[in-house]
């Protein structure tokens, strides 16, 4: 993972120089994935804090400003024998202040929390939902005409009512690098 993210920073360096004498075009529809890290900031994670974080956007662009559309964004953890699931699929806005590169990103929607045992061949599950909101932001290195290196920071928030898990609400934050094409 360290040599990929070494050199779409390497891309993302040299393409900013060439990037930067065109003016990046928000136009029509527009899609975005990205892996990376993140943490979860609930009470009852202590070393288990840490885990693996991926989303996937899509959406069309409203002016050069504003963009609209649905995401879905996930963290997972594995240990000892259990994975931990916990996501958002929520309708986002993106709102570039400066039409170059930074962009604020909201959502609301649904949250989804699932946790899975594996005991020998036996796997049971147990899944609770409710409600998700995202913030964050993240910056477009232009790379090419149309296609973006975005490295993102986002915060989940969820609320979740369970008789399963110990708490019933959540706070992550992750830090992810993808590509958008628009």
């Amino acid at each position: 993972m360290r040599p990929l993210l070494l050199t779409l920073t390497l891309l993302a360096t040299a393409a900013g120089t060439a990037g930067a004498q065109r003016e990046a075009q928000h136009q029509g529809f527009w899609i975005g994935f990205g892996l990376g890290g993140g943490s979860n900031l609930t009470e009852g994670y202590d070393d288990a804090r840490l885990g693996g974080a991926g989303y996937l956007r899509l959406g069309g662009t409203v002016n050069q400003t504003l963009l609209i559309g649905g995401e879905a964004i996930a963290w997972v953890r594995e240990r000892d024998n259990t994975a931990v699931t916990q996501g958002n699929l929520t309708a986002s806005v993106l709102f570039y202040p400066a039409r170059r590169g930074l962009y604020l990103k909201t959502g609301l929607g649904f949250a989804s929390w699932s946790q899975a045992f594996s005991s020998g061949p036996t796997t049971i599950t147990t899944t609770e939902g409710g409600f998700g909101a995202t913030f964050g932001g993240g910056y477009d290195f232009q790379l090419g005409r149309n296609l973006f290196l975005t490295p993102n920071l986002d915060v989940l928030i969820q609320v979740v009512n369970s008789d399963t898990f110990q708490n019933t609400s959540a706070y992550l934050i992750l830090f992810t690098l993808g590509l958008t094409w628009h």
